[in-house]
């Protein structure tokens, strides 16, 4: 009965000693500034399309830093530009906005789940403040890559999000 507690004892630290490696090689892998490759929803009749508030020129940038910060800003490249930028007008003003999306907070990793979760504490849309964003996560070729069923549009099954490193 000893040797059974003690086997038991031993396999709970090597099983707590993995999920803390494979949160820390996690974290190894995901430290830095990662570039937008492209946004994308599937629909639920099978049809891929960009999401439409950024356009098929999305252009955004992720960072994580080591201490447990992150940042994650989403604009739409084809944007109309103002005619005069010290003084948009409210038209101006309000496309600017839908066509841009940004936060910055804590994040956490869950390596059993793959799954990264933002926390954010400043955000473009305040809604977004003390919220949880899981993000189910995988790495392929090189890059991390979001995605999951989508829960609020009914008429979108899945959506995914494509990041590279910057080198």
């Amino acid at each position: 009965m000893k040797h059974y507690a003690l086997f038991l004892v031993g396999y709970a630290v090597c099983a707590i000693s993995a999920f803390g490696q494979a949160e820390s090689e996690i974290r190894d892998r995901i430290v830095g500034t990662w570039k937008l490759v492209s946004m994308e929803e599937t629909m639920k009749d099978g049809t891929v399309r960009p999401f439409p508030a950024f356009g098929s020129h999305a252009k955004g940038f992720l960072m994580y830093q080591r201490n447990g910060y992150m940042c994650a800003s989403v604009v739409n490249s084809e944007r109309t530009k103002s005619l005069d930028p010290a003084h948009p007008t409210l038209e101006e003003k309000a496309a600017d906005a839908d066509g841009a999306f940004a936060y910055c907070g804590r994040y956490e990793i869950d390596a059993k789940k793959n799954r990264i979760i933002h926390l954010p504490e400043v955000a473009m849309d305040p809604g977004y403040i003390g919220s949880r964003q899981t993000r189910p996560y995988r790495f392929e070729t090189g890059r991390l890559i979001f995605s999951d069923v989508e829960k609020q549009d009914p008429s979108v099954a899945r959506w995914k999000i494509i990041w590279e490193k910057v080198q």
